[in-house]
């Protein structure tokens, strides 16, 4: 009864799940929705870490290759459950966990949809002040959350129309980036790394780009549902790949351009590129903005998953007026803290993809998606979920508030919990579905 009150009121409170006829997009428009989201200033700060740890540029485009590849492919994954069940992710992840334990994982994406919301808002009103000269930051936070608002409330197709436009006005901005940075290669090829330790620089490094675009996962399916057509991993794969390495790529070069990193890639950008620096402040909120239109898109799906009556209007204006004030909270002391505080996040994120994978591509591979019949707490996904976190606990080291013990003695304070979760999660969920079903077997034949 519990699973059907919860289906009937997702149902009549949301627009999901996407029948075929309302899926109007092909699958290749996940390709420039993905690359204009990740052509932005987040992704161009982490361009920033490996330079002021002092990797070797080789080290640096290893360690951000990989860690945006193995990212890029989670993504992937989640996307594809979108386009085969017309769900949002966090619905599709009800089955894993069941109805209950899936409003405790909706409510932590909310939080972090809710996060990266404020992060891309304060970022852009800080390249936007710049570039306008505005005398009050409160008047650019104002600004950029009523573009961000407008878009995300006119609905998917006019995000994938402005994800379009932007991937077009974000790549021929960052391709300038890139070519003003090549025409000056002889202050690149002379940078020398200070080499803070290898084994530190690299992991972090890898660490920071794996995480970054691996948080996209528990949004894609949000998008993917309605997308029609073969290859919708691949076209989600590339588009955030071949964008986050970019601009990654482009945040190393201005770093080492800088001579001197200020700790805000918006002001190091302005200046490197000299009587250019406008052009940067415009790519820097206007990729913002671009990135914010998925996030609080997100964050009024994510509520409405969780099983609260609101409608989608309703669930967007609280999204935006709760990270309007957030932002002008965070806006003066921002660089100190918050970005910690959302990586220490997405800790939760790579078991729950683990686990997602396991239950849509293994155990529960071809068969239909029934939304009307999941328990209100699914264990073996449940323990499987806990299990992976803390085994993967000592393997952890944020920097912030803890050191894990593996990571601190053995690792040289590199974070490695992330690839260790998800491994662990992926394996043990199979394992232990399988063993309570002998049990539950073995209790009826009795």
């Amino acid at each position: 009864m519990f699973g059907k009150n919860i289906y009937n009121s997702l149902v009549k409170h949301s627009n999901f799940p996407v029948t075929n006829e309302k899926r109007i997009h092909k699958s290749s428009e996940l390709f420039t929705l993905w690359f204009a989201t990740n052509l932005t200033i987040g992704d161009f700060a982490v361009g920033f870490i490996p330079v002021i740890l002092g990797l070797s540029f080789q080290m640096i485009i290893i360690a951000l290759v990989l860690g945006n590849v193995f990212g890029s492919i989670l993504v992937g994954y989640m996307s594809i459950t979108g386009t085969e069940t017309g769900l949002p992710q966090m619905v599709i992840g009800r089955r894993a966990f069941g109805n209950k334990f899936g409003m405790l994982m909706s409510s932590l994406q909310w939080v972090n949809t809710l996060g990266w919301l404020t992060v891309n808002i304060v970022l852009s009103s800080l390249a936007f002040t710049l570039a306008f000269h505005v005398p009050f930051y409160e008047l650019s936070i104002f600004i950029i959350s009523l573009a961000i608002f407008f878009i995300s409330f006119s609905g998917r197709k006019i995000i994938s129309i402005f994800e379009k436009l932007m991937s077009v006005v974000l790549g021929i901005m960052f391709v300038f980036i890139i070519l003003f940075s090549i025409s000056r290669a002889s202050d690149i090829y002379a940078y020398k790394p200070l080499y803070y330790g290898f084994g530190i620089a690299f992991g972090i490094t890898l660490a920071s780009s794996f995480s970054y675009i691996m948080s996209w996962g528990p949004y894609a399916a949000d998008y993917s549902r309605y997308n029609y057509g073969k290859n919708v991993f691949l076209y989600t794969f590339l588009g955030g790949l071949i964008a986050s390495l970019w601009a990654e790529i482009a945040g190393v070069f201005v770093a080492i351009l800088s001579l001197n990193p200020s700790g805000n890639p918006a002001i190091d950008l302005y200046t490197v590129l000299g009587k250019n620096g406008i052009l940067g402040l415009f790519a820097i909120f206007l990729g913002g903005i671009a990135a914010d239109a998925i996030n609080l898109y997100s964050n009024s799906i994510t509520l409405q998953s969780i099983g609260i009556k609101m409608k989608r209007i309703t669930a967007i204006i609280m999204g935006i007026v709760i990270a309007f004030f957030l932002s002008i909270f965070m806006y003066s002391h921002f660089f100190s803290y918050y970005e910690d505080f959302l990586f220490i996040l997405d800790y939760w994120i790579t078991p729950w993809i683990g686990i997602m994978i396991a239950d849509f591509f293994i155990i529960n591979k071809n068969q239909k998606f029934d939304l009307k019949n999941i328990p209100g707490f699914n264990k073996p996904g449940i323990v499987s979920y806990f299990l992976s976190l803390i085994i993967s606990i000592p393997f952890m080291d944020p920097g912030v508030v803890y050191e894990g013990t593996i990571s601190k003695l053995f690792l040289g304070g590199v974070d490695i919990s992330y690839y260790i979760s998800f491994i662990i999660a992926i394996i043990l969920y199979p394992l232990i579905k399988k063993i309570i079903n002998k049990v539950q077997i073995g209790d009826n034949v009795k």
